[in-house]
């Protein structure tokens, strides 16, 4: 008797009404799932700008997240909730360090897992900044050793080698009267600089010819995307956008997919090779940090990956590590290279001051030094003044565990949490006069007066990152390399020009890069 009874009913409505009404339908059930995280800050009593329906705040991100994110700090305090940054999600932003200390160190256990905008599908995901929970814990433990000073020391000589290779190149450019790339430079040394230590590849890649490998180091990220930037609009209201692309085959990764697959094939072909030539067997001491992973390596079905404790290593493990390492070894110190050079050209004086330190620890033609590196004590604040000013990035981001009250902040399971570093580090709070560049706030006076977590370029706590001080040993010893011959200096030529500010863009969630490449003019010097 129903059915008969919805026929009836059904054959009184229009297919315009029908399809009116489902339409309706559609709106209401998309705008309870569009805003089912709004309302969290509010019972819990966190500050933070309202959310429109739907759009979040959208409206407020249009001048761009880092404008809006400073407005809510200064409106909000230091601590402030807000909405749909990370689609449909309700996020947490802080600058306040002692929540920042708990979450990165004291309940590090709570916030393990890292948060990306987009997780990718190519063998990174396998590597120790991707993994979480009892893998990360195992995979530490074996990469931990990779930078000891003893490693460092071995692995000096390979970036004295590259260093002079470069500033040969450079000498070469500044003789041409051309201007020095400072991006293409930075990446051909750190590119034959982590192909050196980590994999025992001798890549040339400080050359005017660019290899293979040099290739696809500089090329594994895909940067300044219009499709994947597309996606993520798209994404802010159907997050669900990238998996219904995966079904037609489209990919949305951040990572390179020919990168990836040229990656494999050489470590695959590497690692075969060597265990073929018996080179990683027995007590021989490992050459490279491939060397050391391969010593680790076992079968990816092999109980030992279960235990926590047990320093081992997938195959797809090694992989995974090993690309890891050439994207970050490659992105961080280029990136900061490129920051480096500016700031010193842009504050000549302080560039006499680093020069005038270099010429009376290495004087021209003297070896550099692992211990006497560790004496360019002012060349380092420098470099961590730059760091401050300039940082790698922008935010770090974490996921709760399980919900927490830290004072009077709760913060519920599933929530992301902003560390902003480079409000942080801009703080008036912590850095008087934030935007003059000033290395003496890094001598020991000024050091010992304020709070370590003040200063986090490379994050802070088990998840820092693991290669800093090789970064650091990087960016020492192509500053004497190159300041012992050129100074760099800015004019009408160069990019930016001479009294002009560097712009700086947004590159994805978190990475903050120049505009245009950083182009300088270099002087031999007498």
């Amino acid at each position: 008797m129903q059915i008969p009874l919805l026929y009836e009913i059904l054959g009184e409505v229009t297919i315009t009404q029908l399809l009116t009404a489902t339409l309706f339908l559609l709106i209401a059930l998309y705008y309870v799932y569009a805003t089912r995280h709004h309302g969290v800050w509010e019972k819990l009593g966190v500050p933070g700008p309202k959310p429109w329906p739907i759009i979040d705040h959208k409206l407020e991100l249009k001048g761009g997240a880092d404008a809006a994110v400073k407005k809510w700090f200064k409106i909000y305090g230091n601590t402030f909730g807000a909405y749909g940054l990370l689609p449909h999600r309700a996020v947490l932003f802080t600058k306040d360090l002692s929540l920042v200390k708990e979450i990165l160190v004291k309940d590090f256990d709570n916030f393990m897992e890292r948060s990306r905008a987009r997780q990718t599908r190519s063998t990174l995901k396998y590597g120790l900044t991707s993994i979480t929970g009892d893998k990360w814990k195992r995979t530490r433990h074996v990469t931990s050793p990779m930078f000891t000073g003893s490693r460092l020391k071995i692995i000096l000589r390979h970036i004295c080698d590259s260093a002079e290779t470069l500033t040969k190149l450079a000498r070469l450019n500044s003789q041409k009267g051309q201007l020095i790339p400072l991006k293409f430079f930075a990446t051909k040394f750190a590119t034959e600089v982590i192909a050196r230590i980590a994999f025992g590849v001798e890549t040339h890649a400080v050359s005017e010819e660019e290899t293979e490998f040099a290739y696809y180091a500089r090329n594994i990220v895909i940067f300044n995307s219009k499709f994947l930037s597309n996606v993520n609009k798209v994404g802010q209201y159907f997050p669900h956008i990238e998996n219904i692309l995966r079904i037609f085959n489209v990919s949305t990764d951040f990572v390179r997919k020919e990168a990836d697959e040229y990656f494999v094939s050489l470590l695959t072909s590497t690692i075969e090779d060597r265990k073929r030539k018996g080179l990683v067997s027995g007590n021989d001491k490992p050459r490279d940090l491939l060397d050391m992973m391969i010593k680790a390596g076992v079968e990816n079905n092999d109980p030992r990956l279960a235990d926590p404790e047990s320093k081992s290593l997938s195959h797809d493990e090694i992989l995974g590590n090993s690309i890891m390492l050439i994207m970050a070894g490659v992105e961080t110190v280029s990136t900061t290279f490129q920051s480096l050079f500016y700031c010193l050209a842009l504050h000549e004086d302080i560039q006499e001051k680093v020069i005038a330190e270099i010429d009376q620890v290495f004087p021209k033609g003297t070896p550099v030094d692992y211990e006497q590196l560790k004496d360019l004590k002012y060349t380092e604040q420098v470099i961590n003044e730059c760091l401050r000013l300039f940082p790698l990035v922008s935010t770090i981001m974490r996921v709760a565990a399980e919900t927490k009250t830290y004072g009077n902040i709760t913060i519920p399971k599933g929530t992301f949490v902003h560390i902003t570093l480079g409000e942080i580090m801009k703080d008036p709070e912590h850095w008087p006069d934030p935007e003059k560049f000033d290395p003496d706030r890094f001598s020991p006076e000024n050091k010992a007066g304020r709070d370590p977590l003040a200063f986090v370029p490379f994050g802070y706590g088990p998840r820092i990152c693991l290669g800093m001080r090789l970064a650091i040993m990087e960016l020492k010893t192509v500053l004497v390399y190159l300041l012992r011959e050129q100074r760099f200096i800015l004019s009408d030529k160069t990019e930016p020009k001479k009294g002009t500010k560097l712009k700086m863009d947004m590159s994805g969630v978190f990475l903050l890069r120049p505009r245009t490449p950083i182009k300088l003019e270099s002087v031999p010097r007498e």
